[in-house]
């Protein structure tokens, strides 16, 4: 799938990528690259869970600081936490934007088969299963399209995009090589 640039009377819609990667503008992106963003993503879903871990101690330390010593949290509970805030932020991106923040540092963005950004359903579900069951994205690896289990279920694929804007492109444009 290739995406056709926005038009260019948008001037929200600029490229900001150097001139030997706009030739991959549009195409879907490979495993390299998904599983970059995907970890840049766990990394600020880790922090997200410690910083919330560090507010809640800070408020028990406010209300009592005399008697105040560290909540006693299980790995299971901040796992549990932890798949909830990467469901939440991952349906969040994908519905609003298209992409999460490892996905803009690496130029991706998630859109479903005519080239739109997400429909909310369809960015939780996604958003769900690519967080439950991560080793979907692995489809990608024998894919001749280079699409993900997530992608061929839900009719969506993972483009590189380098536009600025978030706007919806006029037509989609069929997948080259």
């Amino acid at each position: 799938m290739q995406l056709q640039p926005p038009p260019a009377h948008d001037p929200s819609a600029r490229l900001i990528v150097p001139r030997g990667l706009r030739s991959v503008q549009g195409h879907r992106a490979g495993i390299v690259t998904r599983v970059l963003a995907a970890s840049v993503d766990l990394v600020i879903g880790i922090l997200g869970i410690a910083f919330g871990y560090l507010a809640v101690v800070g408020v028990v330390f406010v209300i009592d600081p005399r008697t105040f010593s560290f909540i006693d949290v299980s790995f299971g509970v901040l796992f549990a936490c932890l798949l909830g805030l990467l469901t939440i932020y991952f349906a969040l991106a994908w519905a609003t934007t298209g992409r999460t923040y490892g996905a803009r540092l690496l130029g991706l963005r998630v859109v479903d088969r005519l080239g739109r950004r997400l429909r909310p359903g369809v960015a939780l579900l996604r958003a769900l299963l690519c967080v439950f069951v991560p080793l979907v994205l692995f489809w990608v690896i024998v894919s001749p399209e280079n699409r993900s289990a997530a992608d061929i279920l839900f009719r969506t694929s993972v483009v590189y995009d380098w536009t600025a804007s978030a706007s919806e492109p006029e037509a989609p444009v069929s997948r080259a090589s």
